[in-house]
């Protein structure tokens, strides 16, 4: 491999956090040295986490990746947790109350600490392009200021809309003008711009019109072939049907009506409670546990808790089919949640249960999907006893593989270096 380009990739959200927000960046990073860059993370030495992932991080530095971290560990005295939240309300009140008082997010007060250590790296690495991916917002005003005083190109990357992302919360209209005017200014600074959806990248250009429509490109989220051997050996599930949900249930995400199918079946035919087993591996909110209980299918439920990602892989290869969700919401056309993919990766079934939107559209091609509405229980159930009916035959449908090729990461990667290597051409013409 020839000499390689450095870029600074800033990333608050970087492993060991574990949790879908981090897989995207981690995994672009871990292959970015195939196309000729080399990466250097700027990223936090975190003190608690939602979730960890050791795994993920191990991935990364076995790739080459070089990870600079503001804080040292021994500033932490070794106090390293991870903290969870009974219920999604509390979790919720309190990122609305820190979203009131610090704009454009928490992580503003990392700023100034990534700014030093940013500049070091600079200076210090030849560093050629900065990329830069949010939420949350506070990467790209750093993005922007070590543009303003070092004249790197620099790429965004919108792992979400920032405006309209369902999770932003604008307790007054002058929060909302402040958000618009942070992000206009990065815009106008951005030399190349990312996105994960193509729903995204209409509502920037329908917002910011000096934003034409060729200079966003739409990257979609993905899987990592390792992670997912195609030569794995048969699913050994104890004889029972197995259908597995990976991820938490955060934002008002909510298991309920899947839980209510279940219940359902079971009530018209009880003989299937030890034919059916439903796994969720993450979180799981108490109060469904008790619903569950309540209504006596917690002997066909499968709890795993949080796990490291090389596991999560290993459980969905070892299902029959996979079931997500989104909530309805006001954005819910913009979701292309990323356990989608790795369900890609996985070429197992789909019992998609989701609103119109990026994530319907997604699924266009898949072949091996039944797609319903989030809280339409009978037709979850119908789509269980369908592909129930199809394991029992041993002819549950596979997707299509050209389809699911597209979502590589490695093939991805390839894609955004190629936006580096024209943001830096672009810079030496100039």
């Amino acid at each position: 491999m020839g000499l390689l380009k450095k870029v600074l990739v800033i990333s608050y959200y970087y492993p060991p956090m574990g949790m879908g927000g981090v897989q995207r960046t981690a995994k672009f990073t871990k292959y970015m040295r195939n196309f000729g860059w080399q990466p250097h993370v700027l990223t936090v030495n975190p003190t608690m986490y939602l979730a960890k992932d050791e795994f993920l991080l191990n991935d990364v530095e076995q790739a080459g990746v070089i990870i600079h971290r503001t804080g040292a560990k021994e500033d932490n005295n070794g106090h390293q947790k991870v903290v969870s939240f009974k219920k999604d309300s509390n979790r919720k009140f309190l990122s609305n109350l820190s979203q009131t008082f610090l704009i454009p997010d928490s992580k503003i007060l990392w700023k100034n600490k990534a700014l030093a250590l940013a500049g070091k790296i600079i200076e210090e690495n030849d560093i050629e392009l900065i990329y830069s991916t949010a939420p949350p917002y506070t990467d790209f005003l750093i993005a922007v200021k070590l543009k303003e005083k070092y004249r790197i190109p620099i790429v965004l990357d919108y792992r979400d809309s920032w405006i309209d992302c369902p999770n932003n919360f604008y307790p007054t209209p002058f929060h909302r003008n402040m958000h618009m005017k942070m992000e206009n200014d990065v815009l106008h600074h951005a030399d190349s711009i990312v996105t994960i959806n193509t729903r995204i990248k209409e509502l920037i250009v329908e917002k910011y019109t000096f934003v034409s429509d060729d200079r966003i490109k739409v990257i979609p989220q993905g899987f990592d072939s390792e992670d997912f051997p195609v030569n794995t050996q048969a699913v050994d599930t104890g004889g029972k049907f197995r259908i597995t949900y990976s991820g938490s249930f955060l934002n008002y995400y909510t298991p309920k009506h899947f839980l209510d199918a279940l219940i359902k079946i079971f009530k018209g035919n009880p003989e299937l409670k030890d034919k059916i087993e439903a796994m969720f591996i993450g979180t799981f909110p108490d109060e469904y546990k008790k619903y569950a209980e309540d209504n006596g299918i917690t002997e066909s439920l499968n709890f795993t808790g949080y796990v490291e990602h090389s596991k999560v892989t290993k459980y969905l290869m070892n299902s029959h089919v996979l079931w997500m969700m989104i909530n309805k919401t006001s954005r819910s056309d913009l979701h292309s949640t990323g356990k989608l993919y790795e369900y890609f990766g996985a070429r197992k079934p789909i019992i998609a249960c989701i609103p119109d939107g990026v994530a319907r559209t997604s699924l266009t091609g898949h072949r091996a999907a039944i797609l319903t509405r989030p809280d339409d229980e009978n037709a979850i159930a119908e789509a269980i006893m369908k592909f129930y009916d199809l394991y029992k035959n041993n002819s549950l449908p596979k997707p299509d593989e050209t389809f699911i090729s597209a979502y590589d990461r490695k093939t991805l990667t390839g894609i955004l270096t190629s936006e580096f290597d024209e943001a830096v051409t672009k810079k030496v013409k100039a």
